[in-house]
C-alpha cells in the first residue's frame, strides 16, 4: 500500500534546515494525503531507523532522504533611508526574509554590518554585528551586496557603563514592506464576509467583522493569492 512520510524541520538558512524528527505511516488516514487537510495531527507513526547505509546491502539509500528548495518569507518591516549606524547612513541593506535584514555602511576602509531582526516600523532586535577591513569591493555595492560579504571581526561587546556608548550604534527608521496579496470582498470570518481589514505590510493583514456586539478579528500572513 501507500506510504505516508514526513519529516518535521526547522529551516535555517534559505536553502537549509534541520531535522527535527522523522515519521512513516502506512496506515494514514485519507486526509493527510491531501495538502488542504494535511496538518499537524496527521505526523504520527513509525519512527524509522537511522539513515544510515546497511553494511550488508551496498549503495542502499538511507530510508528518507531530503533536499531542500526553499523560498524567503516576505518582510513586513523594512530599514528606511534615515536608518543610521553610528550616525552615518546605512548606505547598503539586504533583506534575508521575514524582517530579518543586514545593514551596513562604509567608513574610510571599514565595512561596518548589523544583522537585524525588524520588530516594528522602528524598532529592531540585533542579531550580529561585524567588522571587515579586507573586504571585496563588491561588498561596498548596494548591487552586489550579499549575505556572504556579513564576515569579518566580532566587535567587542558593548560596554555596560552608564555613561558609555555602545561602540556600534544603530538607530533605526523603518517602513512597512508593501504587501503582494490582500484580501477580497470575498474572505469571510464563519461565514460573514469582512467589513474591516487593515494593511499591517509584507502581506500581513488583520481583518474583521461585527455581529451584534461582538467584534470578531484574524490577524493572517498571506503565503499565496488564496492562501494565509
Amino acid at each position: 500500500g501507500e506510504i505516508l512520510m514526513m519529516i518535521k524541520m526547522r529551516f535555517t538558512g534559505a536553502n537549509k534546515a534541520s531535522i527535527i524528527a522523522k515519521r512513516k505511516n502506512k496506515k494514514s488516514a485519507k486526509a493527510c494525503s491531501n495538502a488542504k487537510t494535511f496538518n499537524e495531527a496527521c505526523f504520527t507513526g513509525e519512527v524509522p531507523q537511522e539513515d544510515e547505509e546497511d553494511l550488508s546491502r551496498p549503495g542502499e539509500k538511507p530510508p528518507m532522504k531530503l533536499e531542500i528548495a526553499a523560498d524567503n518569507e516576505a518582510s513586513q518591516y523594512s530599514p528606511s533611508k534615515g536608518t543610521l549606524i553610528n550616525g552615518k547612513p546605512a548606505t547598503l541593506k539586504l533583506d534575508l526574509g521575514g524582517s530579518v535584514w543586514i545593514v551596513a555602511n562604509v567608513e574610510g576602509q571599514i565595512l561596518t554590518m548589523i544583522k537585524m531582526r525588524c520588530t516594528g516600523a522602528d524598532t529592531a532586535s540585533i542579531m550580529a554585528k561585524r567588522i571587515s577591513k579586507s573586504y571585496s569591493k563588491s561588498c561596498s555595492n548596494q548591487n552586489t551586496f550579499t549575505e556572504a560579504c556579513f564576515t569579518g571581526k566580532v566587535p567587542d561587546a558593548d560596554p555596560l557603563g552608564p555613561d558609555e556608548k555602545p561602540r556600534i550604534q544603530l538607530e533605526i527608521a523603518g517602513d512597512k514592506e508593501p504587501s503582494q496579496y490582500s484580501p477580497s470582498s470575498s474572505t469571510a470570518i464563519n461565514g460573514k464576509h469582512v467589513t474591516l481589514k487593515i494593511d499591517l505590510g509584507g502581506s500581513v493583514w488583520i481583518v474583521g467583522i461585527v455581529e451584534g456586539k461582538i467584534l470578531t478579528m484574524v490577524k493572517m500572513r498571506f503565503t499565496g493569492a488564496n492562501k494565509a
